[in-house]
């Protein structure tokens, strides 16, 4: 019904009007790995394509495509251009291999969100083990779930790969009850993260071209709400240690992990302007507005980066229509839910 609504306002040209409270000044929109192969990797990101496609509809929107730094300087503005942030999560190398020549083409600046254990390889990256093992298997057992899946085809191994992420939620020890079935197939997770991430000098490489900047992602990427405060500020602050250590500057923004209601809240918001980070993104949907720059430790970010994705569902995200749906018409400024 949900798709059916976007679609039927995309049709009509009614998105647009009756999401007009919803759109804001600014919009961060999120990525991960943008893939050479996107149903070979079960479509858990998307092409260089369709980011092209998205950075295309961005800019036919009117809106200019610049850094944190920049974004948050006309949020305070009230006569300032809209904008959009392009933000990129974890380090992965097509980052640099797929998307920056798309990036270089349309002169669009980034923000990478940089985990240090992914770089270290000293990550427990189950994502990627549960994703491997789904394309690599027709059938496996979880038996932490008391479930068993049957998936020789692209559309089960999809569905697999939601109901498993779906069941895991913000629950830090179902993912790590996958171990013991990653073991049993033969997936090891480092040679995984040594397979689809940056080291330490690919992103140093990475860092020094004009149109990226690195910002953290915590030491190890695992679900905040669910430590101590002492670990999660710990969390925080080696992590930009590491990164202004590796690349001789300043880390000034933050992305959490996992960034719904759930794993971050107003306990991890205040850590991170503890920390010294002057603005932090979640994954809550919703547009950019002033009203941000009183609550900059817990800014909404969308996500278009999977695949695939209409036209419809795209325009709904830029629109603020999405926003307007998921709340029920509620509050159009995403804060801290």
């Amino acid at each position: 019904m949900f798709r059916l609504s976007e679609e039927a306002a995309h049709r009509t040209g009614a998105g647009a009007i009756l999401a007009r409270a919803y759109r804001g000044k600014g919009i961060a929109l999120m990525f991960h790995e943008i893939h050479s192969d996107v149903d070979g990797e079960l479509r858990t990101g998307c092409s260089a394509a369709q980011l092209a496609r998205i950075i295309d509809a961005v800019r036919a929107e009117g809106r200019d495509i610049v850094t944190i730094g920049e974004g948050l300087r006309r949020l305070a503005e009230p006569d300032s251009v809209p904008f959009a942030l392009l933000t990129f999560d974890d380090g992965y190398r097509d980052n640099r291999t797929n998307a920056l020549p798309v990036l270089e083409r349309a002169q669009a600046p980034m923000t990478l969100f940089a985990p240090t254990g992914m770089i270290t390889r000293e990550i427990n990256a189950w994502w990627l083990g549960l994703r491997e093992l789904i394309k690599t298997s027709d059938q496996f057992d979880l038996p932490a779930m008391g479930r068993s899946f049957d998936c020789g085809d692209l559309a089960s191994k999809m569905s697999a790969m939601r109901m498993v992420t779906g069941w895991i939620g913000t629950d830090q020890s179902r993912a790590d009850a996958l171990a013991p079935v990653f073991a049993a197939k033969g997936i090891d997770l480092a040679t995984l993260v040594e397979r689809y991430a940056m080291d330490e000098a690919e992103l140093r490489t990475f860092a020094a071209h004009p149109l990226v900047e690195i910002g953290a992602h915590t030491q190890s990427h695992r679900f905040l709400s669910a430590l101590d405060e002492a670990t999660v500020l710990n969390e925080l602050k080696s992590n930009k240690a590491y990164l202004e250590n590796l690349l001789g500057r300043p880390v000034r923004y933050f992305a959490y992990p996992f960034g719904t209601p759930g794993a971050c809240g107003e306990r991890e918001a205040r850590l991170a302007a503890l920390a010294g980070f002057e603005a932090s993104f979640t994954t809550r949907a919703g547009h950019l507005f002033a009203e941000h720059l009183r609550h900059p430790q817990l800014l909404p970010r969308i996500d278009v980066g999977y695949a695939p994705q209409s036209r419809a569902a795209l325009a709904s995200r830029l629109n603020g229509l999405h926003r307007a749906m998921t709340t029920g018409f509620g509050n159009p400024v995403a804060i801290g839910t």
